[in-house]
């Protein structure tokens, strides 16, 4: 249910964006899998990376992935539209890093951090 007092709460979760998220941090073959599934032969893409906790950028990377994913283009280009993803990877992270309520930010990080 919707709460008009409290916007962001589910914003920057659901299920595809936890689909893209798994695929961009653990690979591409643990997108479906259950949470303690691990069916890689290689390191997962964090690892390889040195990612060691989820950032708001890689959540800005997610939430642009999911939007390509959707749309209608099958090449990458800056806009699509009236949709321009450099300006809304960056609103992304500012929504999180600026954040009215620092609790929700935090809440997100540990979201992330315990999903990937």
């Amino acid at each position: 249910n919707f709460n008009p007092q409290q916007v962001q709460n589910g914003l920057f979760e659901g299920y595809l964006l936890e689909r893209v998220m798994r695929h961009l941090f653990t690979g591409p073959s643990s997108t479906l899998c259950a949470d303690s599934e691990s069916v890689g032969t290689r390191p997962c893409n964090a690892r390889l990376h040195n990612m060691m906790e989820v950032e708001a950028e890689n959540i800005a990377y997610g939430v642009i992935q999911s939007r390509f994913a959707i749309g209608s283009r099958d090449k990458w280009k800056e806009e699509d539209g009236n949709y321009n993803y450099r300006s809304a990877y960056y609103r992304v992270i500012s929504t999180i890093r600026d954040a009215p309520d620092p609790n929700w930010a935090k809440a997100l990080y540990e979201h992330w951090n315990l999903y990937v």
